[in-house]
């Protein structure tokens, strides 16, 4: 059976179930809908139990001398969600700030290094933000390596801004610094930069994982990828399109005006001159320096 696809929070929700005396994944569900955070579904939140276990006996993630607790955190990759780091607690509280996530999510998708993007994102937000906070915040809330590129275009489908996320996720290393910043509102486009020659590239991905999707057995995840294949291709599309527009209306601009250019005779120079070149200037011009 296809396993589902798994949440961008896989790992808070470990952390939440962790803290379950008693696992009720309906509770886990409701804690992830106050926090805006997606759980899937409820097999999917017991499928993430049921990896976990078993827990040691006895089970004290507060004392820091019970080392067979702080390795089963560890290998769960919770423990610092536990200890409550500086980095873990600003990841908490971008959680908290709607604002910023719809900011940093995009960017996290890309291969924009953390450093680059908490720098890009401090003057948006009161939280002094850090290469290792949002790091944690991408680890345990929106963590891009849960998913493969496919499976992200699936979990895109339905959701607000998927346009945006989208190209976080399919703008290629070398355009993301500077296309990204620009899509997510926080910059200006740069000078130098090509919107056609980035429409074209990331045209080009969405065919690469279009043509992915194709080979694969037909079923509604596939079906929603697709459709946000090509929802991105005919978003490039109409750049380019645009593009050309703009450059046939300038070619007919200057049609335009060569239409209306007087074609009047050139006159002669002899016919300005009829006794010929009188001042004799220019004679000599073409004499060797071995004649001198």
């Amino acid at each position: 059976m296809r396993l589902p696809v798994r949440s961008p929070c896989e790992f808070y929700i470990k952390f939440l179930i962790s803290r379950e005396a008693a696992f009720d994944e309906q509770r886990i569900m409701d804690q992830l809908d106050q926090l805006g955070l997606d759980g899937l579904n409820l097999g999917y939140i017991r499928h993430v139990h049921d990896e976990m276990e078993p827990r040691p006996d006895p089970f004290r993630p507060d004392d820091p001398l019970d080392l067979d607790t702080r390795r089963w955190l560890k290998a769960h990759k919770i423990f610092d969600m536990w200890a409550q780091t500086p980095s873990a607690r600003e990841a908490v509280a971008i959680l908290r700030d709607s604002y910023l996530q719809e900011k940093l999510r995009p960017l996290l998708l890309s291969t924009m290094h953390p450093a680059v993007v908490a720098k890009k994102l401090r003057k948006y937000t009161t939280i002094i933000l850090t290469r290792d906070g949002v790091t944690a915040y991408r680890h345990y809330f929106w963590n891009r390596g849960l998913l493969t590129s496919g499976q992200w275009l699936e979990y895109f489908d339905g959701h607000a801004g998927s346009n945006v996320l989208v190209q976080g996720l399919l703008t290629p290393s070398d355009l993301a610094p500077k296309h990204l910043p620009w899509v997510v509102g926080i910059s200006a486009p740069p000078a130098n930069f090509n919107m056609v020659e980035a429409a074209a590239r990331i045209g080009q991905i969405a065919v690469k994982h279009a043509l992915e999707l194709e080979n694969q057995r037909c079923t509604v995840d596939t079906s929603m990828a697709l459709k946000n294949c090509i929802t991105t291709l005919e978003k490039a599309n109409n750049i380019l399109r645009q593009s050309d527009v703009a450059l046939q209306d300038v070619l007919r601009q200057f049609q335009h005006f060569r239409m209306k250019m007087d074609h009047a005779k050139v006159i002669d120079i002899k016919q300005l001159t009829p006794q010929g070149n009188f001042s004799k200037s220019g004679e000599g011009t073409d004499v060797d320096d071995e004649d001198f």
